[in-house]
Protein backbone atom coordinates (compact mmCIF):
# COMPACT_ATOMS: atom_id res chain seq x y z
CA UNK A 1 0.00 0.00 0.00
CA UNK A 2 1.53 3.07 -0.62
CA UNK A 3 1.56 5.86 1.93
CA UNK A 4 1.35 9.58 1.16
CA UNK A 5 3.88 11.71 2.32
CA UNK A 6 3.29 12.96 6.08
CA UNK A 7 0.15 11.04 6.28
CA UNK A 8 -1.04 8.77 9.34
CA UNK A 9 -1.59 5.60 8.75
CA UNK A 10 -5.09 4.71 10.39
CA UNK A 11 -6.75 1.11 11.28
CA UNK A 12 -10.74 1.77 12.54
CA UNK A 13 -13.00 -1.57 13.66
CA UNK A 14 -15.72 -1.95 11.30
CA UNK A 15 -17.75 -4.58 12.68
CA UNK A 16 -20.01 -2.46 14.63
CA UNK A 17 -21.69 0.87 14.15
CA UNK A 18 -19.41 3.07 12.23
CA UNK A 19 -19.21 7.12 14.07
CA UNK A 20 -19.29 10.26 11.52
CA UNK A 21 -15.59 10.36 10.81
CA UNK A 22 -14.80 12.85 8.41
CA UNK A 23 -11.42 11.44 6.94
CA UNK A 24 -12.85 8.01 6.84
CA UNK A 25 -12.67 7.25 2.55
CA UNK A 26 -15.66 8.01 0.57
CA UNK A 27 -14.84 4.46 -1.26
CA UNK A 28 -14.93 2.34 1.66
CA UNK A 29 -16.05 -0.90 1.48
CA UNK A 30 -19.48 -1.27 3.14
CA UNK A 31 -19.70 -5.19 1.60
CA UNK A 32 -16.69 -6.01 4.07
CA UNK A 33 -18.34 -4.36 6.88
CA UNK A 34 -21.14 -7.15 6.69
CA UNK A 35 -18.92 -9.61 6.77
CA UNK A 36 -16.81 -8.62 10.10
CA UNK A 37 -20.42 -8.01 11.89
CA UNK A 38 -21.54 -11.94 10.59
CA UNK A 39 -18.08 -12.92 12.05
CA UNK A 40 -18.48 -11.34 14.92
CA UNK A 41 -22.29 -12.46 15.66
CA UNK A 42 -21.11 -15.99 15.42
CA UNK A 43 -18.27 -15.52 18.14
CA UNK A 44 -19.71 -16.51 21.67
CA UNK A 45 -20.49 -14.15 24.59
CA UNK A 46 -17.78 -12.26 25.69
CA UNK A 47 -16.39 -14.78 29.33
CA UNK A 48 -16.71 -13.20 32.10
CA UNK A 49 -13.78 -14.00 33.69
CA UNK A 50 -11.34 -11.61 35.01
CA UNK A 51 -7.74 -10.87 32.98
CA UNK A 52 -5.81 -10.27 36.41
CA UNK A 53 -2.52 -12.85 36.42
CA UNK A 54 -1.86 -13.50 40.33
CA UNK A 55 1.08 -15.43 39.85
CA UNK A 56 2.96 -12.69 38.15
CA UNK A 57 1.79 -9.85 40.01
CA UNK A 58 3.28 -11.74 43.02
CA UNK A 59 6.27 -11.98 41.33
CA UNK A 60 6.79 -7.96 40.53
CA UNK A 61 5.52 -7.14 44.31
CA UNK A 62 8.51 -5.29 45.03
CA UNK A 63 8.61 -3.77 41.13
CA UNK A 64 5.22 -2.38 41.94
CA UNK A 65 6.08 -1.03 45.38
CA UNK A 66 8.86 1.40 43.49
CA UNK A 67 5.87 2.63 41.14
CA UNK A 68 3.51 3.36 43.48
CA UNK A 69 5.63 5.67 45.07
CA UNK A 70 5.85 7.59 42.06
CA UNK A 71 4.36 11.21 42.35
CA UNK A 72 2.41 11.55 38.47
CA UNK A 73 1.29 7.93 38.91
CA UNK A 74 -0.66 9.25 42.06
CA UNK A 75 -2.13 12.35 40.27
CA UNK A 76 -2.53 10.88 36.89
CA UNK A 77 -4.89 8.51 39.05
CA UNK A 78 -6.76 11.19 41.43
CA UNK A 79 -10.09 10.12 42.56
CA UNK A 80 -9.86 6.39 41.26
CA UNK A 81 -9.79 3.62 43.04
CA UNK A 82 -6.10 1.74 41.51
CA UNK A 83 -4.02 -0.69 42.16
CA UNK A 84 -0.98 -2.56 40.11
CA UNK A 85 -1.02 -5.76 38.72
CA UNK A 86 -0.03 -7.85 35.75
CA UNK A 87 -2.63 -8.81 32.98
CA UNK A 88 -3.70 -10.82 30.30
CA UNK A 89 -3.72 -8.30 27.12
CA UNK A 90 -6.06 -11.15 25.09
CA UNK A 91 -9.18 -10.62 27.72
CA UNK A 92 -8.89 -7.12 26.97
CA UNK A 93 -12.13 -5.34 25.42
CA UNK A 94 -11.96 -2.25 23.29
CA UNK A 95 -13.47 0.93 23.69
CA UNK A 96 -11.39 3.25 21.32
CA UNK A 97 -12.46 2.94 17.63
CA UNK A 98 -9.48 3.88 15.70
CA UNK A 99 -5.91 3.62 15.94
CA UNK A 100 -3.45 6.29 14.42
CA UNK A 101 0.25 4.97 13.42
CA UNK A 102 2.19 8.95 13.33
CA UNK A 103 5.21 8.47 11.48
CA UNK A 104 7.42 10.33 14.01
CA UNK A 105 5.98 8.74 16.91
CA UNK A 106 8.88 6.16 19.03
CA UNK A 107 8.82 2.52 17.79
CA UNK A 108 7.85 0.17 20.92
CA UNK A 109 10.53 -2.03 21.28
CA UNK A 110 8.83 -4.70 22.38
CA UNK A 111 10.95 -7.22 24.78
CA UNK A 112 10.61 -11.14 25.51
CA UNK A 113 7.61 -12.34 27.29
CA UNK A 114 10.03 -13.29 30.26
CA UNK A 115 12.14 -9.73 30.09
CA UNK A 116 10.08 -8.08 33.37
CA UNK A 117 12.49 -4.99 33.74
CA UNK A 118 11.52 -4.57 30.07
CA UNK A 119 7.63 -5.08 30.10
CA UNK A 120 7.74 -2.20 33.46
CA UNK A 121 9.61 0.03 31.38
CA UNK A 122 6.64 -0.21 28.44
CA UNK A 123 4.09 -0.27 31.39
CA UNK A 124 5.40 2.49 33.56
CA UNK A 125 7.44 4.90 31.28
CA UNK A 126 8.44 8.18 32.24
CA UNK A 127 6.10 11.43 31.81
CA UNK A 128 5.28 12.37 28.36
CA UNK A 129 7.09 15.70 27.59
CA UNK A 130 5.23 18.52 26.86
CA UNK A 131 5.79 19.99 22.83
CA UNK A 132 3.10 22.50 21.75
CA UNK A 133 3.44 26.26 20.47
CA UNK A 134 1.56 28.74 22.41
CA UNK A 135 0.77 32.43 21.24
CA UNK A 136 -0.86 35.15 23.18
CA UNK A 137 -3.77 36.23 21.31
CA UNK A 138 -4.56 39.89 23.24
CA UNK A 139 -7.13 41.00 20.84
CA UNK A 140 -9.31 38.22 22.22
CA UNK A 141 -7.89 38.40 25.25
CA UNK A 142 -6.77 34.31 25.04
CA UNK A 143 -3.85 32.12 25.08
CA UNK A 144 -3.38 29.40 22.50
CA UNK A 145 -2.10 26.47 22.40
CA UNK A 146 -1.44 24.20 19.15
CA UNK A 147 0.57 20.93 18.96
CA UNK A 148 0.52 17.60 16.67
CA UNK A 149 -0.21 15.26 20.17
CA UNK A 150 -3.68 14.28 19.98
CA UNK A 151 -3.46 13.68 23.77
CA UNK A 152 -2.63 17.04 24.20
CA UNK A 153 -5.20 18.53 27.09
CA UNK A 154 -5.44 20.98 30.32
CA UNK A 155 -5.75 20.00 34.08
CA UNK A 156 -6.80 21.73 37.00
CA UNK A 157 -3.70 21.77 39.51
CA UNK A 158 -4.51 22.84 42.85
CA UNK A 159 -1.69 24.91 42.84
CA UNK A 160 -2.67 28.82 43.21
CA UNK A 161 0.56 30.44 41.15
CA UNK A 162 -0.09 27.80 38.62
CA UNK A 163 -4.01 27.12 38.52
CA UNK A 164 -4.14 25.48 35.31
CA UNK A 165 -1.17 23.25 33.24
CA UNK A 166 -0.37 21.67 30.31
CA UNK A 167 -0.17 18.04 30.21
CA UNK A 168 0.76 15.62 27.32
CA UNK A 169 -1.44 12.30 28.12
CA UNK A 170 -0.69 9.33 30.41
CA UNK A 171 2.55 7.59 30.67
CA UNK A 172 1.02 4.53 32.03
CA UNK A 173 -0.10 1.25 30.78
CA UNK A 174 -4.23 1.26 32.30
CA UNK A 175 -6.77 -1.01 32.48
CA UNK A 176 -9.97 -0.47 33.89
CA UNK A 177 -12.83 -2.80 35.22
CA UNK A 178 -16.83 -1.04 34.26
CA UNK A 179 -19.80 -3.46 34.67
CA UNK A 180 -17.92 -6.52 35.36
CA UNK A 181 -15.93 -6.41 32.02
CA UNK A 182 -12.21 -5.70 31.93
CA UNK A 183 -11.15 -2.68 29.41
CA UNK A 184 -7.95 -0.95 28.37
CA UNK A 185 -8.05 2.34 29.19
CA UNK A 186 -4.73 3.78 28.01
CA UNK A 187 -1.78 2.09 26.03
CA UNK A 188 -3.63 1.23 22.22
CA UNK A 189 -0.39 1.41 20.27
CA UNK A 190 1.26 -0.29 22.99
CA UNK A 191 -1.18 -3.10 23.35
CA UNK A 192 -1.04 -3.29 19.58
CA UNK A 193 2.75 -3.94 19.60
CA UNK A 194 2.86 -6.54 22.47
CA UNK A 195 -0.15 -8.42 21.06
CA UNK A 196 1.73 -8.57 17.22
CA UNK A 197 5.31 -9.88 19.06
CA UNK A 198 3.33 -12.70 20.73
CA UNK A 199 3.58 -11.11 24.38
CA UNK A 200 0.62 -11.05 26.01
CA UNK A 201 1.04 -10.82 29.63
CA UNK A 202 2.28 -6.59 30.55
CA UNK A 203 2.51 -4.96 34.28
CA UNK A 204 -0.49 -2.08 34.64
CA UNK A 205 -2.60 0.27 36.60
CA UNK A 206 -6.14 -1.17 37.19
CA UNK A 207 -8.40 1.35 37.95
CA UNK A 208 -11.63 -0.08 38.96
CA UNK A 209 -14.40 2.53 36.94
CA UNK A 210 -17.61 3.74 38.80
CA UNK A 211 -18.92 5.22 36.19
CA UNK A 212 -18.20 5.70 31.59
CA UNK A 213 -16.27 8.82 32.43
CA UNK A 214 -13.84 7.19 34.77
CA UNK A 215 -13.46 4.50 32.38
CA UNK A 216 -12.36 7.34 30.16
CA UNK A 217 -14.87 6.06 27.31
CA UNK A 218 -17.33 9.01 26.63
CA UNK A 219 -18.84 9.36 23.65
CA UNK A 220 -18.99 10.57 20.33
CA UNK A 221 -15.51 9.73 19.83
CA UNK A 222 -15.40 5.94 21.55
CA UNK A 223 -18.25 3.26 20.80
CA UNK A 224 -20.96 3.77 22.98
CA UNK A 225 -22.08 1.90 26.22
CA UNK A 226 -24.54 -0.51 24.75
CA UNK A 227 -21.38 -1.72 22.30
CA UNK A 228 -19.07 -1.82 25.19
CA UNK A 229 -21.60 -3.93 27.23
CA UNK A 230 -22.92 -5.70 24.34
CA UNK A 231 -22.96 -9.68 24.15
CA UNK A 232 -20.23 -9.07 21.19
CA UNK A 233 -18.21 -6.10 22.20
CA UNK A 234 -14.95 -4.78 20.45
CA UNK A 235 -11.82 -6.56 22.09
CA UNK A 236 -8.66 -5.01 21.61
CA UNK A 237 -6.88 -8.11 19.58
CA UNK A 238 -9.35 -7.27 16.41
CA UNK A 239 -7.21 -4.35 15.14
CA UNK A 240 -5.12 -7.08 14.36
CA UNK A 241 -7.70 -8.98 12.38
CA UNK A 242 -7.43 -7.68 8.77
CA UNK A 243 -11.32 -9.22 8.65
CA UNK A 244 -12.58 -6.42 11.38
CA UNK A 245 -10.83 -3.41 9.76
CA UNK A 246 -10.02 -1.19 7.09
CA UNK A 247 -6.65 0.55 6.67
CA UNK A 248 -5.93 4.66 5.25
CA UNK A 249 -4.20 7.43 5.14
CA UNK A 250 -5.24 10.18 6.91
CA UNK A 251 -3.66 13.95 6.95
CA UNK A 252 -2.34 14.70 10.19
CA UNK A 253 -3.99 17.00 12.53
CA UNK A 254 -3.63 19.66 15.19
CA UNK A 255 -4.87 19.98 18.74
CA UNK A 256 -5.93 23.75 19.94
CA UNK A 257 -6.77 24.54 23.09
CA UNK A 258 -7.72 27.78 23.87
CA UNK A 259 -7.62 29.77 27.63
CA UNK A 260 -9.73 32.88 27.45
CA UNK A 261 -8.87 35.38 29.95
CA UNK A 262 -11.69 37.31 31.76
CA UNK A 263 -11.36 40.10 35.08
CA UNK A 264 -14.21 41.10 36.30
CA UNK A 265 -14.78 42.86 39.90
CA UNK A 266 -17.57 41.74 41.77
CA UNK A 267 -18.98 43.15 45.68
CA UNK A 268 -17.77 39.93 48.43
CA UNK A 269 -20.54 38.17 49.79
CA UNK A 270 -19.91 38.01 54.02
CA UNK A 271 -20.66 35.04 55.73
Amino acid sequence: MAVAFNSVRTLELIGWDLDDYKFRPSSFDYKKQDMARDLISERPPVPSTGVLCHEETLLLGESFELQRARPDLHAEMSGLEWSLGVVDLRGLLAFQRRLSFHPGSPVVNVPCPCDWDGLMRIAFAPPHPVACEVTHDAGNGAVVIRSSNPNLHLRVTGDPATPIAVHAGSPFFEVAEYAGRWFLRDGYHRAYALLRAGVFHIPAVIVRARTLAELGAVPPQFFPERILLSEHPPSVSDFLDDRLIVEYERPPTVTTLRICMQESIEPAISN
